[in-house]
């Protein structure tokens, strides 16, 4: 199958409208850091938002820093690298160090909803498009 760019980089595949599964419960993503998820779509990271788990890209734009690695909290997800922050809510970046606003401005991830599958286990819905 050919890599999809709508999915970004990193070996993302999958079609919209397809629920990735991931293999992981949502009482096994933790308050304060995401959960990096190997699937067929590609790297994701497993982010809990309140009640709610989203899916986000595992590295963040910026430098390709690993988000999985990083906190969440207030609704942002933050890079270990940079400090960069993301709503988990829009995907823009709220945060960035001050010589880096301009291109944070223009810097986003995707935020990527997930579903609880009969089995217990999330899965993660890619956009139709």
């Amino acid at each position: 199958m050919a890599e999809d760019e709508s999915l970004g980089g990193h070996g993302a595949r999958g079609g919209p409208g397809t629920v990735v599964p991931t293999g992981v419960r949502a009482d096994d993503v933790a308050e304060d850091g995401p959960r990096l998820v190997k699937t067929p779509a590609g790297d994701l990271a497993l982010v809990r938002d309140g009640d709610a788990v989203v899916a986000v890209d595992a590295w963040c734009p910026h430098l390709d820093g690993p988000l999985w690695e990083g906190s969440s909290a207030d609704g942002q997800i933050a890079c270990p690298w940079h400090g960069w922050r993301f709503s988990l809510e829009t995907g823009l970046c709220v945060w960035a160090p001050r010589g880096d606003a301009e291109e944070a401005a223009e810097t986003e991830i995707r935020i990527l909803a997930t579903r609880t599958e009969a089995d217990g286990t999330l899965g993660i819905v890619l956009p139709l498009e």
